[in-house]
């Protein structure tokens, strides 16, 4: 095993077209920059060439113990390989080669890996998009083909947009969003970090949706090579009626058919999400596990189960905004 720089990395990712925005350097630095994790880039190399390579970053909690996470705050992370083993070969080889400080290190991923230990608290959710979206939108349950009707009668706005404004209104959607959720909101910064990196990068857009000309949804749609990744969405509480995010949605698939993508990913659910995964799977989609594979350590409970979590979601539910944005300054980096 080695370790790679952070260019040889990249020059591997785009070699491979089943790569996506979430294995793009400027993501993976953009972590790096908000939150001040440390990077990790083990491989396995023949010949000079990249076989197998996984990006950690080390992250600590409140408590202090340091775990490598691949990737945080990204759902979930396929394996790129080049050759049948090569990503049992590198975690057989990691984990005899492991930082002693370090006290679990764990893959995300749309696979299980052979010999570790797995944990699948989580699906994911994607849609083949490269057929006629005809195709697609025969596919489609009733209940979303009356909903956009519903966004037709209502006149809803769809706009696809990189400047800087649109990230803005996103921001403010999304916090009252994660308020009446009770979760706190990510740091401001790292959404303005997100449009300096990845929206003038081209590896993504903000879709806003309007009625009278007033945002009421806006989403984050990542897009590099085959896949079209609806990463974050938000909209506005008093809105859902004139059903915003039907509209976010299907017209994020449409953009995603005539743009040449194969694959609109919705994301992670948590399997006790039931809501959130029949509104994935009403589109069409299929739904599959996301594993945690654990390289060393034991599986977790998740952050949300903890008694300290519930506390502070109903805290923040009956608070200002403020109480969600400070929160989310202080702790969210914590929450990995």
């Amino acid at each position: 095993m080695s370790h790679i720089d952070l260019d040889s990395w990249q020059a591997f990712v785009e070699e491979r077209v089943d790569s996506t925005a979430l294995h793009h350097r400027q993501w993976i630095e953009l972590l790096m920059e908000q939150y001040g994790f440390k990077l990790h880039l083990p491989a396995i190399t023949e010949n000079g060439q990249v076989r197998a390579a996984m990006p950690f970053l080390e992250t600590t909690s409140l408590r202090g113990s340091k775990k490598l996470v691949s990737l945080p705050f990204t759902d979930y992370f396929s394996v790129l390989s080049s050759g049948d083993g090569a990503v049992e070969i590198l975690c057989d080889a990691l984990r005899s080669d492991l930082i002693p400080k370090i006290k679990s290190v764990v893959f995300r991923s749309d696979a299980s890996i052979r010999g570790l230990e797995v944990q699948s608290e989580q699906v994911r959710h994607e849609l083949f998009t490269g057929r006629p979206l005809g195709q697609i939108e025969a596919s489609f349950d009733d209940a979303v083909k009356r909903n956009l009707r519903r966004t037709r009668e209502n006149d809803l706005q769809f706009k696809s947009r990189r400047d800087a404004d649109a990230m803005e209104t996103f921001y403010r959607l999304h916090l009252m969003t994660r308020k009446k959720l009770g979760v706190p909101v990510q740091p401001k910064r790292f959404f303005q970090r997100l449009h300096e990196r990845m929206i003038q990068s081209e590896l993504a857009f903000v879709g806003v949706v309007s009625k009278d000309r007033e945002p009421i949804a806006a989403g984050v749609f990542l897009t590099y090579h085959k896949r079209f990744i609806y990463k974050y969405a938000a909209s506005h509480p008093k809105a859902l009626k004139y059903r915003p995010n039907d509209c976010l949605v299907y017209n994020g698939i449409k953009l995603a058919v005539e743009d040449g993508f194969d694959w609109f990913d919705f994301g992670a659910s948590d399997k006790r999400q039931a809501g959130l995964r029949r509104f994935k799977r009403k589109w069409g989609a299929s739904e599959s596990d996301i594993y945690h594979n654990y390289i060393k350590g034991a599986a977790e409970s998740e952050a949300s189960d903890s008694h300290a979590f519930r506390i502070a979601s109903a805290i923040i539910r009956v608070s200002p905004q403020i109480v969600c944005r400070a929160l989310g300054e202080v702790f969210y980096k914590y929450s990995q």
